[in-house]
């Protein structure tokens, strides 16, 4: 069995994705879980080093890039957040049933990184990584963006007939896709009252039988 450890915050955010597809399959990990605290310590080393006339920087990064999450597989080390999920999902059935299907996931997948990157300010307002009052940002990049984004899931879960994202049934997406809806609903609860296909679909997901227990017992469920 490969050596596998995933190293990322001690929160769900871009590291859950990984965790659910190894305890899908129900593959022995280490989950190195880093605190706030800690980071200063793993993120990038930094020296300046008297290289004559010209200067210079040399860098010595223990995280090789100054982020998280990463994986170490069986000797080899594996960087950013969907590259990781899509190398474990393909590892263990989870990235689609064939070519077709993989770059349908791979697509929606991209399409969740902009629905991300379209609410950070808001986002990281309220989680006090961005400038800015919540409440003044809210309608722009949240409220206007579940309302561009949110029935683009419903077309893919309706066209899917699967109950998941791909026909064939659960993918990593899935993981990707509940896990920030999830994050979501912890700041306003009332986000999906009129999709009620997407709160079946996250119930859904927390339903699957590998996974239902360590839903219900993670000890980050809420940040």
């Amino acid at each position: 069995m490969p050596e596998i450890k995933l190293v990322y915050f001690n929160v769900r955010g871009l590291g859950e994705c990984a965790r659910l597809i190894l305890r899908h399959a129900k593959v022995d990990f280490k989950d190195e879980q880093v605190t706030h605290e800690q980071w200063p310590e793993v993120k990038p080393i930094i020296s300046k080093l008297n290289l004559g006339e010209s200067g210079g920087i040399f860098c010595i990064f223990e995280t090789k890039t100054g982020k998280l999450p990463y994986l170490e597989y069986d000797g080899h080390l594996i960087l950013e957040s969907n590259a990781i999920n899509r190398f474990l999902a393909k590892k263990h059935n989870l990235a689609g049933k064939d070519d077709y299907e993989q770059a349908l996931v791979d697509g929606i997948a991209d399409i969740q990184k902009d629905f991300m990157n379209a609410v950070f300010p808001y986002y990281g307002a309220v989680m006090g990584y961005a400038p800015g009052n919540p409440n003044e940002l809210k309608k722009e990049y949240l409220d206007d963006n579940l309302a561009r984004f949110l029935p683009m899931y419903s077309n893919f879960l309706k066209e899917s007939k699967s109950g998941f994202m791909a026909p064939s049934g659960l993918t990593w997406v899935d993981f990707v896709i509940t896990e920030y809806l999830t994050t979501l609903l912890h700041f306003d609860s009332k986000i999906l009252d009129n999709h009620k296909d997407l709160k079946d679909y996250i119930e859904r997901v927390h339903n699957v039988p590998q996974l239902k227990d360590y839903y219900a017992n993670r000890p980050y469920s809420k940040n």
